[in-house]
């Protein structure tokens, strides 16, 4: 996992403010956050085994960035201490109906040095890259060597994309296209797809095919797979050819979308991982999206095992597939009775 380590600052907001107003907080907390961070940490919440790369300050924020991951029990062992940049920060404001509004400050983030790739790659047979982490600087340039270093390895490759990036390099979904196996994306990056790419719709249209246009654009790139969240809408699975395939939603009420769309990346990997076909995927991570948005904050927010068997106990039969991805482990058998053959 090769993405942004961050420290966040969560607000609750009783309605959105207007600029230059003196609007008061409903309540304020402190959470890991960061794309990479918290993909890693849900994918270790999960049973997986996660690698985080990212690079931090040395200040008291590094801690906070990191708590929930290595609570977690992901492999730190990849993250760089940068001594002269201070560790990214996120301030996210929540609105009362779940929807968030981030300002960031990127940071020691966006400082990345290139890492021994033996060791990194060491047991490593998935790279998953946030989108932040093609933004800018040397955090940039490792990114894309990483990739190329992964397919040279055969290892797969997914990236996540993130607004900033659309909007500062709206060419890189087409630059990338043929060295991805998995693209996620959510409905505003798909609507950036859209009117970034030549095969768009024309936008006289009166209601234009965005999620269509954005897919196409995502085709034409050459990447073979796509999972479109759609937030309360569920997903879609799109693969080379024109086939979709509608993941119908877990309805729940919505307190913070913060942490939905790490949560949802990480639960479809954990599933694709284990060899689960990507409708499958696409529902774990329906329910662990919807899972997230039930709880305030971001790494926080993040749903382990045993609450997704609790949400998938309720809302599925016990022979549905994609709850026996989370099913518990069963109890190792007990060992053969020893034999008294010959005793006295």
């Amino acid at each position: 996992m090769v993405g942004d380590a961050n420290a966040d600052l969560g607000a609750a907001l009783a309605r959105f403010p207007r600029e230059g107003e003196d609007h008061p907080l409903r309540g304020l907390t402190w959470d890991s956050g960061g794309s990479g961070a918290n993909v890693a940490t849900a994918l270790a919440l999960l049973g997986a085994r996660a690698r985080l790369l990212g690079r931090v300050g040395s200040d008291p924020a590094a801690e906070v960035a990191l708590q929930a991951a290595r609570a977690a029990g992901v492999d730190l062992g990849a993250v760089q201490r940068d001594e002269a940049v201070a560790t990214g920060l996120c301030f996210a404001a929540v609105s009362p109906g779940g929807e968030r509004t981030f300002f960031s400050h990127r940071g020691a983030n966006a400082c990345l040095a290139p890492p021994p790739l033996d060791a990194l790659f060491r047991e490593v047979s998935w790279l998953h890259v946030a989108g932040h982490a093609l933004l800018e600087g040397r955090q940039r340039e490792v990114t894309l060597d990483l990739i190329a270093e992964a397919r040279r390895r055969a290892v797969g490759v997914s990236l996540d994309l993130c607004l900033p990036l659309l909007a500062a390099r709206p060419e890189s979904v087409h630059a990338l296209g043929q060295q991805l196996a998995l693209l996620f994306a959510n409905e505003p990056e798909q609507h950036a797809l859209a009117a970034s790419a030549s095969t768009s719709a024309a936008s006289t249209s009166a209601a234009p095919d965005l999620l269509g246009a954005a897919l196409s654009a995502i085709a034409a790139a050459g990447v073979p797979l796509v999972a479109a969240k759609l937030g309360a809408r569920g997903s879609l699975i799109a693969g080379p050819g024109p086939a979709r395939t509608r993941i119908a939603p877990f309805v729940v009420e919505a307190r913070d979308t913060t942490g939905s769309g790490d949560a949802y990346v990480a639960a479809f990997l954990a599933a694709f991982l284990q060899g689960a076909p990507p409708e499958i995927a696409g529902r774990l991570g329906n329910a662990a999206g919807a899972l997230a948005a039930t709880r305030p904050g971001a790494a926080g927010a993040l749903p382990d095992r045993a609450a997704l068997q609790k949400l998938l106990a309720t809302r599925t039969p016990e022979d549905d597939p994609v709850r026996r991805l989370v099913a518990p482990a069963a109890p190792p058998a007990a060992p053969p009775a020893a034999s008294h053959e010959g005793s006295p």
